[in-house]
């Protein structure tokens, strides 16, 4: 299996606009649903549902997701650099 930092870069790089906000709102703003609406969604792609699956308990687990949730803000603030300058 890929490192985790690699396989969460290129995750996240292969989203779409569309599908990048679905997962940066779900996963920062948690409100109710949100959590389940993004695994579910997360666990679409075999390497995400994998790797997610390799957790040891509900702490690692949120960790792991913890880490997805940052990743994806990243990318999402690297995509709208531009417009947060104007």
């Amino acid at each position: 299996m890929k490192k985790v930092e690699t396989l969460l870069k290129e995750y996240v790089g292969k989203l779409s606009e569309e599908n990048l906000k679905f997962l940066d709102s779900r996963l920062n703003q948690r409100l109710s649903g949100d959590l389940a609406e993004a695994l579910s969604f997360l666990a679409q792609t075999h390497d995400m549902d994998r790797w997610l699956s390799t957790a040891k308990g509900a702490t690692e687990f949120y960790d792991m997701v913890d880490t997805v949730a940052k990743t994806v803000e990243r990318e999402y603030k690297k995509r709208h650099r531009d417009e947060d300058d104007r």
